[in-house]
């Protein structure tokens, strides 16, 4: 019995310091890469197997961040407008072969009428549209003193005029059009905004997505930083156009139980969706996936990711659907120096839990 507590006790000791190293190490490359304030998390289905929250606020700050921090996640919204879809194609009210100007007949042109805007394409890059980024210029005419989703409207008017951007290597047209697209869709069938829709989401998972900036609505909350470590203080009205595309802000544990959801639904244990739809908006396509891109890591190991980068934030979740693991990395600086802090720390957390050479065990 003695020789037992010995060995737990052995155990626990172990387990501690190894939680203790990999927590300095992470925050050692946070300082090395100068991140003001940086969160990770390695989650299962039903486990959290790390978590942490490195930094402060703002550059220069001392309130200390925690897991009640939000951070923006620029572009893995567009997996969050993925899943409305597929809860709104579930409910009847929309399929994935509706086309867009069969709810905006008024938009229909003969230069635009044959490129195939169907919900489903939009959400996969499938479409011939034009460039439409955070530094895309509209004309002064077209912008109107109405709402968010009257303003979206006539942006999408316009831009589906303009000459659509080249097909990539995999085939893809790389373009925040089609989310523009595809969320004036969801909002029309739904008789919702998106906001609205996002708020049902919260309701259903119990969780707290918000949007825009933390820091504008919260001087407590995190600032983003552009790449000369200036703090952001202001909102970007562009994100508010690409709300469908990217602006939503969000905490650490309420991404988890976000990012978790899908872990249990490709076991068939998920919450709105059976299997098949999880296994369809996660691996459904090749090379991109209703928001996920398909990636191939240095072990040769398989995952999809997603990676965010909106008003100086920069957002990482990686899903191994073998290893049933996600890894999530939150930063409030945009830049390439951050991201080649988070790219080593992917490294860092995927060898951990997710390489071939076997779950659990930490590589130096």
């Amino acid at each position: 019995m003695k020789t037992k507590f010995q060995f737990i006790f052995i155990f626990l000791i172990a387990c501690y310091t190894n939680a203790q190293n990999l927590s300095d190490k992470i925050d050692n490359i946070r300082i090395k890469y100068q991140i003001p304030a940086l969160e990770i998390a390695v989650i299962s289905s039903d486990s959290i197997l790390e978590m942490g929250a490195f930094g402060t606020n703002k550059i220069n700050s001392n309130l200390k961040i925690t897991l009640k921090n939000r951070f923006h996640l620029g572009s893995n919204t567009k997996a969050i407008t993925s899943f409305i879809a597929a809860n709104l194609v579930l409910q009847g009210k929309i399929n994935w072969n509706t086309n867009f100007f069969h709810l905006f007949p008024e938009l229909e042109t003969k230069q635009n009428q044959s490129k195939g805007l169907t919900l489903i394409n939009l959400l996969n890059f499938k479409v011939p549209l034009s460039p439409f980024s955070y530094d895309t210029q509209i004309p002064e005419s077209v912008i109107t003193t109405g709402t968010n989703q009257e303003q979206r409207y006539n942006i999408a008017k316009y831009l589906l005029t303009q000459k659509a951007v080249k097909k990539n290597n995999d085939n893809l047209f790389l373009t925040n059009l089609g989310y523009l697209l595809a969320g004036l869709m969801l909002e029309k069938v739904s008789k919702k905004n998106y906001n609205e829709l996002v708020n049902d989401v919260n309701k259903e998972l119990n969780i707290d997505f918000k949007f825009g900036n933390p820091n504008t609505q919260n001087e407590q909350q995190t600032y983003g930083h552009n790449e000369l470590l200036i703090p952001i203080t202001e909102e970007n009205i562009k994100l508010n156009w690409l709300l469908s595309a990217g602006n939503i802000n969000t905490t650490l544990p309420d991404y988890s139980l976000y990012i978790q959801n899908y872990l249990q639904g490709i076991e068939g244990k998920g919450k709105q969706f059976n299997k098949e739809t999880f296994e369809q908006l996660l691996f459904g396509f090749p090379i991109f996936s209703f928001g996920w891109f398909s990636k191939v890591g240095k072990d040769g190991n398989s995952y999809i990711n997603n990676f965010g980068n909106a008003n100086g934030y920069m957002s990482s979740v990686s899903i191994f659907k073998e290893k049933k693991i996600a890894v999530i990395i939150f930063s409030n600086l945009s830049s390439k120096s951050a991201k080649s802090g988070i790219d080593i720390i992917f490294e860092i957390l995927a060898d951990k839990y997710c390489s071939k050479h076997g779950f659990g065990e930490m590589q130096d």
